[in-house]
């Protein structure tokens, strides 16, 4: 049985990583809207084409902002997420698990953004970038099955501050990459 110590330390380091905790960001830069499911209120918010969405992280594991073209694909096998874990390390990922079927699924046509690539990044410190090209599928860059774990990006270890954010379609002409600067 756990002790009420325990219980205090792990709470504690919850409410300390949620005071820490920066924003998650969505990025549009498809030529469609999208709509976005937070895990964190259940609200729903429309994103058009070029805008975005910012919403305060809070510490613990397992939430999300799922992406759809459509509201009604919240539950029908047609997101792209963007997750997140607040503990003493920021942990970020993209997910396209609810809009592929499998490891061996290679149509990215139910995935937002992803005919066009997606990025997600951090400003927390040293922090890894997770990109995925246009209608690539790329395992090391993004989920495709709950348990492959190799696409899990975060901060050195003892960094928890800073924002996640994500961009959908990142070559739709928007923005481009230029020598590691994000250029209009």
């Amino acid at each position: 049985m756990f002790s009420r110590t325990f219980f205090s330390a792990v709470a504690l380091e919850s409410l300390i990583a949620s005071a820490m905790a920066g924003n998650a960001i969505l990025n549009n830069h498809c030529s469609y809207g999208v709509h976005v499911l937070s895990t964190l209120d259940n609200s729903q918010t429309f994103v058009p084409p070029g805008g975005n969405f910012v919403q305060g992280m809070a510490g613990g594991a397992g939430k999300s902002l799922k992406i759809a073209r459509d509201p009604a694909d919240f539950w029908a096998h047609g997101i792209t997420q963007l997750e997140y874990t607040v503990t003493d390390t920021l942990w970020y990922d993209i997910s396209y698990i609810d809009c592929v079927q499998g490891v061996n699924a290679d149509d990215l046509s139910r995935c937002p953004g992803a005919e066009a690539g997606v990025m997600i990044e951090a400003n927390g410190g040293q922090c890894a970038v997770g990109e995925t090209a246009a209608n690539a599928k790329q395992p090391n860059q993004a989920y495709y099955v709950w348990n492959d774990d190799w696409a899990t990006k975060s901060c050195q270890a003892g960094q928890s501050a800073g924002d996640v954010t994500m961009t959908i379609c990142t070559g739709s002409g928007l923005k481009k990459r230029v020598a590691g600067r994000i250029e209009y």
